[in-house]
Formats: structure tokens, C-alpha cells, sequence
């Protein structure tokens, strides 16, 4: 998958990126260095069998070769491009290819430390010279940035490679059975689960650093475009994230550990986060992901969000894994039973090649692979389903799936749900559309299904066209016989072509200037010079695939010309009273992983607020002694002294001196059982997860910091 992803890399860059126009003779170059390296690594893949077996050591020296020239060659890509180019768009993509790429280095290659050092020393320092050469301050930045990023790889692969070796000798020490027998059943159960626990610990800090520097660069000049493009990455890093979540949750399952979070929340809002995770996953492959949710699903429904949104993703993965073409549906139904109680009914359709009977009785239960079986054979599931279905077991729900071979399959779940009724629509947009007339063309049939639902809530009709030529002599009659449509939508699902005909001879034709036009296209065809140029020319509205009610809305409101609202949330951060106000509050960061640091520093400085940051637990306990701070922000796992044990320290100085007291908020990788409520008990006042998130760590600091700050902050 990196090889493939590499090549489309390229040429995104190079052939969408307009490198190729401007530097020839060195795309033609930089292309075939690519192709040569990828057909060398893909022959090595083809022939493991063969050589692997003819000489393992022969074979692991062939493929470190390989490692070390896609390496030396992704250096020097953005090595040159920030050279030729700058550090554009272009750059940045290649970049956040190789911080990917070496960061999944971290799960593989864990006995072989010298490849890996190479392959990071390889991937970035041409790119670190280029950049300390071209003596502009923002590239020495970028320069910092990506050294100490460098830098913690070396430490991080350090760290792995005796962790690994430490567990093989222990292995080797402890292999053979005892004289009273092999091991009790539960001590071996407890070693697994504290290496998964672990593992899951070492893949949130990379993680963290790589969500936190997407989120930095969001505050960045960036326009709509790559913004687009940054926020799916955001979301596909949450999608791995997700991931995680389900090794642990699998291992919580087979040990019955299962504890759930119920709380109200807007389960419209995440599946619309959802679909526009997976809507570029899926056009990718050639399919179409639409959704069709109840209009009368309630605004909020009481349950655990994350859980849910943990079964959901895993269906939608599977749907696009085993599909080839066609569509992939959502359904969301709910049914009142009661006044504040109701079932949540979920579907996801897709038309790929379907299941047999035999697999579908044995789809929700774990069988052990056996002697002989094949480990990467396409039949075995994993373990993603087995986490939905006992995921759904804890709520009392129940899950299944239907399948016809060659047909395709359903998956489908019910949940029963606590409901906060709140059946209000936005009464200015349904005014201002006044029982409007649409008309779609070229859509699938979901995305039908989600225009005809989302305009009869407000108020509004709309049909489907057969055919972009159809569509258009139908606006042309309802023009002569006084009954024109009032909006028409264009979708590029059938024919781009065609689509981009028919939105030019709407905008055109002066007798059809009073419908309002909406272009449907995915996220990769928003860029698509032709649209951009409908864009500049028409002020075009262009709605990005999946379809979902928030994006729909936003663009209807754009057409009537209803004034857009920000968000709360941000007007507090842009006020400049507010932001002087948080800069005199005194916080204190202990961290020890310096990218971390970075991150979190980062995350601060654009919320508004000042920092001290210590790399140790004795240097912040030595420092809250000397200083009074408004909050703490008190990393867990650290060396020597913990986070643990420096807050059960503060707390007795505080206490043994009368101080008031300073609120702590832990933040670890962590996210074993107990380990919140070791937290707590060890006297902190709150609690974050790894990755950090902006509106996370804001909302926390809104919650324990005081009115006022103790004293007036360091003006540095």
C-alpha cells in the first residue's frame, strides 16, 4: 500500500500540481526514478516466496535496499521542490507523505535499527540542508520543524528496538514450561492485554504530534482547496485513531471490560463527520457513498458516541473494502416508543460481490485460524466485526447482515436510544425558499433519497431527472409554460462531462437566469480547472459529495442570500480583549517528548494563552514550588518521576502550606482501564486523551481556569 500510495503521490503533485508543465525534462526524470524504484520493490513483493525461502537474509538485505532508495528518493523530491518551487501546496503534500510514511516505519523493522535510522536520516535531511540553504526565516521553521519531528523518530525507533529485544530475551529465558506446568490462563490473558495497552500507547504519541501539527498548519494561509485537503487528512488520521480503538476494545471484549459513556449528543452531526471521512475513500475506488437519515430523527439522542461511531466506521471500512463498483448507502430510521425512548434502525447497502450463506452464519463469530489456513486469505474478517457486534451486545442492542452473492450485502444494527425532542427547522431559510421547485440530474440513487428527504423538511419539492438533456428541456418547457423549476441541481456522478455541458448552458441561457444552479462533485473534481473557471466566471455554488444536510444547507442559504453565522466558539478567541485576557493567565506545561512540547505550545499560543514548559517531573515540582501557576498540564508517563507522582507531591505542599489549590488536567497516550481514575486519585481535576484536539484542550482550560488570573502573567 505505500508503493501504490507513493505513485499516486507523484502524481497528484507533479501532474495535478502543475510541476510537469513548468520542469519537464526533471518530472521525466523524477518519474522514471519513481516507476524503476516501484517496479523494483513491487518484483521483491511478487518473488518473496521465492527468495525468501532460497535465503531469508539475502532477501531482508535486498528489501533494506529498497527501503534505503524509495528513501533517498523521497528526499530528494521535496528537497527540490522547495528549491524550484517553494514551500508550497506541492511541497507540503509530498511532505506529509513522508512524515506518514516514516511514521509507519515505527510498526515494522523493530530488530533492524540501523535501516531505520538511515531511512529517516535519508527521507528528511536533503530537505533540512535545502531549507537551512535558502536563508528565508519561514523555511528555517519548517526547517526546526522538521528536524525535531527527525529527532524524536531516532529516540522513538531507540526506545523500540530495546523494548523489542528486552521482550525476546524474556521470551527465550521464559520459554520453556516449569516443573509444576505450563502458566495459569489468567497471568498469560494479563501480559496480552498490557501489550496491547502498550502498544496502543507508543501509536497515540506519533499520532498526537501528527494531529496536532494538521491542526497548526490549518491556522495557516491556506485557501478553500487545500483546506479541503487538510481536513480529509485530519479525518483519515482520526480513521486510524479509530483503529486503535479497536485492538483495544477487541482485547476489552474477550475479557468482558466493555464500560460505556452514554450522553446527548447530535448523531446527524457525526455521521455527517463520517461520510465526509469516508466520501473521499470511497470516490477514490470508483464508488458513490450516500446517506438518507429519517427527517424525523430527533436533534439529540442519548447514547455513547464514540461507540457508535466506532460500529458505523467499521461498516462503512468493510463496505468500501469488498466493494468494486456501485453504490454504498447508508439508511438511518429511528421509531418512537415512548415519550423520550426510541429505537435507532441503521443500514449500510453496498453492491459489492456479496457473501454466501455459510459465511454469513459465522460472520459474527470468532473462530480461531487454523493450522494450514491461509493468514492473509480475503475470508477471514478480522476482528472489526466482532468489536461492532459486541459493542452493540453492551448497548442491548442487536446487529446482522443480509447478503446475495455477486448482489452485494447489508449490514445493519438497532440500538435502543434516550431522545431530547427538538423538531425545529430554520424557519428564516424555509421563508426565504418559499415552497421552492427542485429538479436533480445525474445523481445515485441515495443522494435522490437525501435531496427529496432534507427539501420536504423544508418545505420544498424536488424530482429527478432521467438525463442531463432531459433536464434541460425540462427547465426550458417549465420556462414557456410558467412554471419553472426553482433549483436545479447537477450531479457529475454519471457524466462529468455532460454535467459540466448542462451547468453551461443554464448559466448562459438568459430566459433560465432565475434558477438558482448547484453543481454536485467530489472533492478531487472541485479543483478541476473547468469548474473553477464556472466558479470565477458565474459564482457557481459547487456542493462537495456525500450529500448531508449541514453542507446542503449552507449552500441554500448561500443561494437566497441568508447571512452566514460563525460558530460561538470562535468569536471568543478572536475578540482582542478576551485573547489579552488569557494571555496574563499563568500555565505550566511538563511534558517530555520535545514534539509534544511543540505541539501542545502551539495549541496554546493560537488559543491566546503563555506557557512555561518543563521536560521533566522534578523540574515542574521544583518550579510549582517556587511559582504559583493557574493550571497544570502534567503529562502521565514521563521518566524517573511520573505525573502521578508529582501531583500526589503538589497536593501535600498545597495542603501542608495552605495554598489554594491548582488545577492539574493530565494528558496521556494511555487509555487503558483505570487510568482515569488513577488520575483523579492521584489528586488531578481532569483528564486528556492523545491525541489532543483544539476544542478539547479549549474547552478544558474554559472549565478549570478562574475569571481572573492569580497575578498578572510575564509579558514575554
Amino acid at each position: 500500500m505505500g508503493v501504490l500510495a507513493a505513485l499516486l503521490v507523484f502524481a497528484l503533485v507533479f501532474a495535478w500540481g502543475q510541476v510537469y508543465q513548468s520542469f519537464e525534462l526533471e518530472a521525466l526524470i523524477a518519474g522514471g526514478a519513481v516507476l524503476v524504484v516501484t517496479a523494483y520493490r513491487l518484483w521483491l513483493l511478487a518473488r518473496f516466496d521465492a527468495l525468501y525461502g532460497a535465503g531469508p537474509a539475502r532477501w531482508r538485505k535486498l528489501f533494506g535496499i529498497g527501503l534505503a532508495l524509495h528513501a533517498l528518493l523521497w528526499g530528494i523530491i521535496p528537497a527540490w521542490l522547495a528549491w524550484r518551487i517553494g514551500t508550497g501546496f506541492n511541497f507540503f503534500a509530498v511532505l506529509l507523505y513522508n512524515v506518514g510514511v516514516t511514521t509507519a516505519l515505527g510498526s515494522s523493522w523493530m530488530a533492524g535499527l540501523r535501516v531505520r535510522q538511515a531511512y529517516i536520516v535519508l527521507m528528511f535531511v536533503p530537505t533540512l540542508l535545502t531549507l537551512f540553504v535558502s536563508g528565508s526565516l519561514h523555511d528555517w521553521v519548517l526547517a526546526v520543524l522538521i528536524g525535531s519531528y527527525a529527532f524524536y523518530l531516532f529516540r522513538l525507533y531507540r526506545g523500540q528496538y530495546e523494548t523489542f529485544w528486552h521482550a525476546m530475551t524474556r521470551e527465550r529465558r521464559g520459554g520453556r514450561p516449569s516443573a509444576e506446568g505450563q502458566l495459569p490462563q489468567r497471568s498469560n490473558t494479563d501480559i496480552q492485554l498490557s501489550l496491547v495497552y502498550r502498544l496502543a500507547h507508543e501509536l497515540r504519541t506519533p499520532m498526537n504530534s501528527l494531529m496536532g501539527m494538521m491542526s497548526l498548519l490549518e491556522d495557516t494561509r491556506l485557501n478553500d482547496e487545500q483546506k479541503d485537503y487538510l481536513q480529509v487528512a485530519g479525518r483519515s488520521g482520526k480513521l486510524l485513531l479509530s483503529l486503535i480503538d479497536d485492538v483495544l476494545d477487541y482485547s476489552r471484549i474477550l475479557t468482558r471490560r466493555v464500560t460505556l459513556n452514554p450522553e446527548f449528543f447530535d448523531f446527524r452531526a457525526a455521521i455527517e463527520q463520517a461520510l465526509e471521512a469516508f466520501g473521499p475513500m470511497a470516490q477514490s475506488t470508483g464508488l458513490e457513498l450516500t446517506c438518507v437519515i429519517d427527517r424525523m430523527l430527533p436533534k439529540r439522542i442519548r447514547g455513547d458516541r464514540e461507540r457508535l461511531m466506532q460500529v458505523l466506521n467499521n461498516l462503512f471500512s468493510n463496505a468500501i473494502k469488498f466493494s468494486d463498483k456501485g453504490e454504498i448507502r447508508l439508511d438511518v430510521d429511528f421509531t418512537v416508543e415512548g415519550e423520550s425512548a426510541g429505537v435507532l434502525r441503521v443500514r449500510v447497502s453496498d453492491q459489492g460481490t456479496g457473501m454466501s450463506q455459510d459465511t454469513l452464519r459465522h460472520l459474527f463469530q470468532d473462530h480461531f485460524i487454523e493450522d494450514g489456513q491461509d493468514l492473509y486469505s480475503s475470508s477471514h474478517t478480522g476482528f472489526g466485526l466482532l468489536v461492532c457486534k459486541g459493542l452493540i451486545d453492551a448497548m442491548g442492542g442487536a446487529i446482522g447482515a443480509e447478503s446475495v452473492l455477486e448482489e452485494g450485502s447489508t449490514f445493519w444494527f438497532t440500538v435502543p436510544v434516550q431522545v431530547q425532542p427538538d423538531m425545529r427547522e430554520s424557519q428564516s431559510l424555509i421563508r426565504a425558499l418559499n415552497g421552492a421547485q427542485g429538479v436533480i440530474v445525474g445523481a445515485a440513487t441515495g443522494t435522490v433519497a437525501c435531496m427529496q428527504e432534507e427539501l420536504e423538511a423544508l418545505d420544498c419539492q424536488c424530482s429527478s431527472a432521467m438525463g442531463y438533456d432531459h433536464a434541460l428541456q425540462a427547465l426550458r418547457a417549465g420556462h414557456r409554460e410558467q412554471s419553472d423549476f426553482d433549483l436545479l441541481f447537477v450531479d457529475t456522478c454519471s457524466r462529468p462531462e455532460l454535467a459540466l455541458n448542462l451547468c453551461r448552458n443554464v448559466l448562459e441561457d438568459p430566459s433560465l437566469r432565475p434558477v438558482k444552479l448547484v453543481l454536485l462533485a467530489t472533492i478531487e473534481e472541485r479543483g478541476l480547472p473547468a469548474i473553477q473557471k464556472l466558479v470565477d466566471k458565474h459564482d457557481l455554488v459547487v456542493l462537495v459529495r456525500p450529500l448531508h444536510r449541514s453542507s446542503l444547507r449552507l449552500a441554500l442559504s448561500r443561494l437566497v442570500g441568508l447571512q452566514r453565522h460563525q460558530p460561538v466558539q470562535d468569536a471568543r478567541t478572536e475578540t482582542p480583549e478576551e485573547r489579552q485576557r488569557r494571555k496574563r493567565f499563568r500555565l505550566l506545561l511538563v511534558e517530555d517528548n520535545e514534539v509534544n512540547q511543540l505541539v501542545t505550545r502551539g495549541m496554546l499560543s493560537k488559543l491566546g494563552y503563555q506557557v512555561k514548559t518543563v521536560s521533566n517531573g522534578e523540574t515542574g515540582l521544583a518550579l510549582m514550588e517556587q511559582e504559583p501557576f493557574d493550571l497544570v498540564l502534567m503529562d502521565c508517563m514521563m521518566p524517573e518521576m511520573d505525573g502521578f507522582e508529582v501531583t500526589r507531591l503538589l497536593r501535600e505542599l498545597e495542603e501542608r502550606e495552605a495554598r489554594d489549590r491548582t488545577p492539574v488536567v493530565a494528558i496521556t497516550a494511555n487509555t487503558a482501564e483505570g487510568v482515569q481514575a488513577r488520575c483523579l486519585a492521584a489528586g488531578m481535576d481532569d483528564f486528556l486523551a492523545k491525541p489532543v484536539h483544539l476544542d478539547a484542550l479549549e474547552t478544558v482550560l474554559r472549565r478549570w481556569l478562574p475569571e481572573e488570573p492569580l497575578r498578572d502573567g510575564d509579558e514575554e
